[in-house]
């Protein structure tokens, strides 16, 4: 398999497949490989509206979907639509936990609790603050810099955030109000939602064009 790889790309990155293989001939010489095969460990799995990810055991990303507005984040357009899952060379070694994809964007999450972003972005949904409307790469959103988030999740076209103290941030499209900020109108960047200070905000869904929270009483 690595011979037929590296002879169709001399520049392929076989690093996967080789800690794969190795991990299977590790089973094969303690005996214990009954029913193994040479494929690669996934973890996780995740999808968007037209696009879907992989998390590997080793912590690698792919994507496969459609790929219009740079949402696969393999950092080009030369492919639009793929069925063949792409390894996301810019979130190796950034220990992806959670992916999470929208209409035409998607979000990251790091165990260290880092979120990254990419695709579309006209309705702010990027949460870059900087007028970017696509994102081909992953890029770390700046206002959550510092902020250590456990979970993320996103609408069609906006997204929220759930910090490890309990607190909820929102941005994107919010004309309905369903960003929680108090207003119909979009969130630029990443924007605390005013819950009550003795509330904690534990999970957040999304439908089209609402949102529901789940919260519990900080204890004294």
């Amino acid at each position: 398999f690595l011979r037929g790889e590296v002879a169709k790309d001399p520049s392929a990155d076989c690093r996967e497949a080789c800690e794969a293989y190795l991990d299977h001939a590790s089973d094969l010489a303690k005996g214990g490989a009954s029913g193994l095969d040479d494929r690669i460990p996934i973890s996780k799995v995740f999808a968007g509206a037209y696009h879907s990810f992989i998390l590997t055991k080793y912590g690698n990303v792919y994507s496969f979907g459609l790929n219009n507005m740079g949402q696969l984040g393999v950092g080009s357009l030369d492919i639009n639509h793929t069925g063949v899952p792409q390894l996301v060379t810019a979130l190796e070694g950034q220990n992806v936990v959670e992916l999470c994809g929208g209409e035409h964007h998607s979000l990251a999450l790091t165990a260290d609790g880092e979120v990254f972003s990419f695709g579309r972005g006209d309705n702010n949904q990027l949460g870059y603050d900087d007028g970017t409307d696509q994102q081909l790469e992953p890029r770390a959103i700046p206002a959550l810099k510092g902020i250590s988030v456990r979970k993320v999740s996103t609408l069609a076209n906006s997204n929220f955030a759930i910090s490890k103290s309990g607190d909820l941030y929102s941005w994107g499209f919010g004309e309905m109000g369903q960003l929680g900020n108090q207003k119909a109108g979009d969130e630029a960047s990443p924007a605390l939602v005013d819950v009550p200070s003795d509330q904690a905000v534990l999970d957040a869904a999304s439908g089209a064009q609402h949102s529901v929270y789940l919260v519990m009483e900080r204890p004294d």
